[in-house]
């Protein structure tokens, strides 16, 4: 027998595993509706860089993440598969978040460049490295949808939490301007970023992977080739893609379309934001449920339509300038929001399984390693292109007069654009092959293998 997990683990367990997504929140809606405008505007360095820097350091990332994932892969410690990269990401993002969120007035390109990338790395290694453990905890094709939901509950209360500090510090009579915001943003999750690697790393068990039968020896392409040449994953993959660029478009243009759309005030806006995460929060349940009792394919395509229609409804609501109808607007497309992102990570942990009850190797780290490239790369295209499109096609500019024809190019491109990524990965979501009924063969005949116990390779 393997010494894999045999039993579901209890739900403190699964909340301190899930405790990660506290810092993780950061990366996420904060950094594109907080931080992005704040380079662009407050700091000086304009919409057109900041998103060209933004694409850029992501592309980036398409060289780095698939050598992390072979490191999160290929080098144990006596603390097992991934505890130790897990602690290792610490030090490295609580620098990092120092100074990308308390950036000094006038930074330039060099600065953002340089603390950016070091931010990027640290995530990188920390998100990677979270996604590497599920499919060795996980017990079943519905037990990953578990591991992936509490993450992802707690990833969007913390999101809600730091999209709500400005609203929060107004409240306190402590009014601050954006650089402040975002400071307070940077500290919480300079705080919490120990407290939550010790809770997981300290109750979460850290075992080999299922069917893992042989431990992996040195980078190679050959893997990231068949990564790319398998259909299912490469049908994920472009979800993610897709995904990730609707999430970003939406998010880095938030701000701008409540104020110049729709003339909401900064404490209006992070009302709407509150919202429209507390929607979400309490719709997360509902698409556990559809999806275990439907398929996880069916959940997802739901979801990815339901933002698209939600997000082109905007388009209409903007001509009549009413606070109100952007809130209810939020409110709807909050509910689908976060399905997408724990689905299609559940679904990637059954590819895993898959390629491992075919080859024998655990290469977790690096199918992970590739969703989160095509995720950063639909990110930095929202951001790039995204910003590119508002700034030079919509001919909006904010902190200016804007003619009316700018600000309805600008609602244009933050509606119609999610509206056609979201439903298009969701016709890609209808072919995925890996069912119910699939994955319990696959699990099947895994659990009739001899398992040989993956030989202990510590960090040099």
């Amino acid at each position: 027998m393997s010494q894999t997990q045999s039993k579901r683990l209890s739900f403190p367990r699964v909340l301190a595993f899930a405790s990660l997504s506290i810092p993780i929140a950061g990366v996420g809606l904060p950094l594109g509706v907080y931080l992005a405008p704040l380079y662009a505007n407050e700091v000086g360095l304009g919409l057109e860089l900041t998103g060209l820097l933004f694409m850029l350091l992501r592309f980036w990332d398409i060289f780095t993440d698939p050598l992390m994932g072979y490191m999160v892969d290929r080098y144990r410690s006596p603390l097992g598969r991934v505890r130790h990269w897990i602690l290792l990401s610490v030090p490295v993002l609580v620098i990092a978040t120092y100074f990308v969120y308390m950036p000094p007035q006038g930074a330039g390109a060099g600065y953002f460049i340089l603390w950016m990338l070091i931010f990027y790395i640290g995530t990188t290694l920390l998100q990677m490295s979270r996604a590497a453990w599920v499919p060795a905890i996980s017990v079943d094709y519905d037990d990953r949808s578990r591991l992936f939901l509490w993450p992802e509950i707690v990833s969007v209360l913390s999101m809600l939490f730091l999209l709500a500090v400005p609203l929060i510090l107004a409240r306190m009579g402590m009014e601050t301007d954006a650089f402040g915001q975002v400071a307070v943003m940077g500290w919480i999750l300079i705080i919490a970023l120990p407290l939550s690697a010790g809770l997981s790393c300290l109750f979460v068990p850290d075992p080999p992977l299922r069917g893992e039968a042989r431990n992996i020896e040195k980078f190679e392409m050959k893997p990231i080739l068949r990564a790319f040449r398998e259909r299912t994953f490469g049908r994920l993959l472009t979800m993610e893609l897709l995904g990730a660029t609707a999430i970003s478009v939406t998010a880095s243009n938030y701000l701008f379309v409540a104020a110049y759309a729709f003339g909401a005030q900064p404490a209006q806006t992070s009302a709407a934001l509150v919202l429209f995460f507390i929607a979400a929060v309490i719709a997360l349940p509902f698409w556990l449920w559809l999806a275990n009792k439907t398929e996880k394919r069916t959940a997802y395509f739901a979801a990815v339509t339901m933002s698209g229609v939600s997000f082109v409804s905007f388009i209409f609501l903007a001509g009549q300038g009413d606070f109100t109808q952007f809130l209810i607007a939020s409110l709807i497309a909050g509910i689908p929001f976060s399905a997408p992102i724990f689905l299609s990570r559940a679904m990637t942990a059954d590819v895993i399984e898959a390629q491992a009850a075919e080859t024998g190797e655990n290469r977790a780290g690096l199918y992970y390693a590739l969703l989160n490239c095509f995720n950063k790369i639909g990110s930095s295209l929202a951001f790039g292109v995204g910003y590119l499109l508002v700034g030079q096609v919509a001919g909006f500019q904010p902190g200016e007069e804007n003619s009316d024809q700018a600000i309805f190019g600008l609602v244009v491109i933050f509606g119609l654009l999610p509206g056609i990524l979201y439903v298009t990965a969701g016709l890609l979501a209808r072919g995925y092959p890996l069912t119910r009924a699939v994955q319990a063969e696959t699990a099947r005949r895994l659990s009739e293998r001899v398992v040989v116990p993956p030989v202990i390779d510590t960090v040099p």
